[in-house]
C-alpha cells in the first residue's frame, strides 16, 4: 500500500508595527490567490533559513526578526505539479516575522501584488481558509506580546 506523498514548505507570517498599528503582509502569487510568502526548501537548509530566503526572494525583505516559536502549520491537500490525476497532502510551517524596513521589492517571477494590510483588511483578502487560520492564530499570538 503506497501513502500519498508529502510536500513540505516553509513561510513567514510578516508583521509591521507603525504608531500603534499591526499590517500583516500578503502576496498575491502568480496563480492568484493571496496568502504569506513561503516556498521550498534547496538542500541542506533548515526551515527557518528556507523561510528568510524565501521571504527576502520573494518580497525583497532582508530587516525581519524571525521567531522560533510559535511554528504555525498549515495542511492541505493540492493537485500534483507532475500528475494532475494526482494529489499531493503539503504542509507549511510559518514563523512569525517582525519586520523592521518595510519596503517591498516583488520578485516578479512569483507574485504579483503585495499589501500591507490591517487585521481585519488581512482577513478579507485572504483567498482560503487555511490561510486565514494562521492569520488568527498569529494576531492571538501577537496581542499576547503586547
Amino acid at each position: 500500500m503506497s501513502s500519498q506523498p508529502i510536500e513540505r514548505s516553509f513561510g513567514v507570517i510578516p508583521v509591521y508595527r507603525k504608531d500603534g498599528q499591526t499590517y500583516f503582509l500578503l502576496i498575491r502569487h502568480n496563480s492568484g490567490h493571496w496568502a504569506f510568502p513561503k516556498g521550498h526548501a534547496e538542500p541542506g537548509e533548515g526551515e527557518m533559513e528556507t523561510a528568510r530566503r524565501e521571504l527576502r526572494e520573494e518580497t525583497g525583505i532582508r530587516d525581519v526578526t524571525l521567531y522560533p516559536e510559535p511554528v504555525f502549520e498549515e495542511n492541505y491537500t493540492k493537485t500534483a505539479w507532475s500528475d494532475p490525476r494526482q494529489t499531493v497532502a503539503k504542509t507549511v510551517r510559518y514563523f512569525l516575522g517582525i519586520v523592521h524596513d518595510p519596503r517591498v521589492r516583488l520578485q516578479a517571477a512569483e507574485v504579483q501584488d503585495y499589501k500591507w494590510a490591517t487585521y481585519d483588511e488581512a482577513r478579507a483578502i485572504i483567498t482560503y481558509d487555511a490561510s486565514r487560520r494562521l492569520l488568527e492564530e498569529a494576531a492571538q499570538v501577537l496581542e499576547l506580546q503586547r
